[in-house]
């Protein structure tokens, strides 16, 4: 993937330290926002397709900016 291949997403700070946040997906299946300071984090949406992936990207971004998030601590 060539990075004129991702998109680009507007997200805000975390709500609980106001530290940097990023799109993350794992293995080709799901994708979450996760906060790089504290690891605060939106739920994981899963996607089977580019199409869903999208919406799974714009879901968790949205979630992410409502301020829907957890935060369980920095693990180990």
């Amino acid at each position: 993937m060539d990075f004129k291949d991702i998109e680009l997403y507007d997200l805000q700070d975390c709500p609980y330290c106001q530290g940097p946040a990023w799109l993350e997906h794992v293995n080709g299946w799901c994708c979450y926002v996760e906060c790089a300071d504290c690891g605060a984090q939106t739920p994981h949406m899963e996607y089977k397709d580019e199409k869903s992936k999208k919406a799974a990207e714009e879901g968790v971004v949205y979630a992410w900016n409502q301020g829907k998030v957890v935060n369980f601590g920095r693990g180990e």
